[in-house]
């Protein structure tokens, strides 16, 4: 069983890390002089990481489980450990948040009406490896609440 488990952990874990990429990699840049203006979702970007959503988030719940078996074998204290798991990911939301609204400013002059957050030429911003490292010090500050049972 835990053969099956420490796969099953793999193997989404792979399978989100090329979701991540792809939709990294699928997302139109932003270009003002109108050539790689597309309109409406023109591109492929957010199917890469909805269609496989249940697998990622089953990476990250896994991923609790896999933290509280690291901590468990090193004795990790908890206090230092959720601190620097609390700040880590503070610290990735605001560069996260201060990059999708400069990017937002920076890109709505060059329309006629109000763009969104969420657009085709932001879900790099979205859906990246910072993203990714704040999901998993998510995880890993959740660790600390699993109790087991005797």
């Amino acid at each position: 069983m835990r053969f099956l488990f420490w796969l099953s952990v793999v193997v989404s874990g792979i399978v989100s890390v090329v979701c991540f990429a792809f939709t990294n990699m699928t997302t139109t840049s932003f270009d003002p002089t109108g050539v790689n203006l597309v309109g409406g979702n023109g591109n492929p970007g957010l199917m890469f990481v909805m269609f496989p959503m249940l697998i990622i988030l089953y990476f990250f719940f896994a991923m609790m489980f896999v933290f509280e078996k690291f901590h468990g074998r090193f004795l990790v204290k908890r206090k230092p450990f959720q601190a620097c798991y609390a700040g880590m990911f503070v610290l990735i939301s605001g560069i996260t948040i201060y990059r999708i609204v400069s990017f937002r400013n920076e890109i709505n002059p060059y329309f006629e009406y109000k763009i969104s957050y969420l657009n085709p030429f932001s879900k790099h911003l979205f859906f990246n490896f910072l993203t990714f490292i704040a999901c998993l010090c998510v995880s890993g500050f959740c660790s600390f609440y699993l109790k087991k049972r005797i």
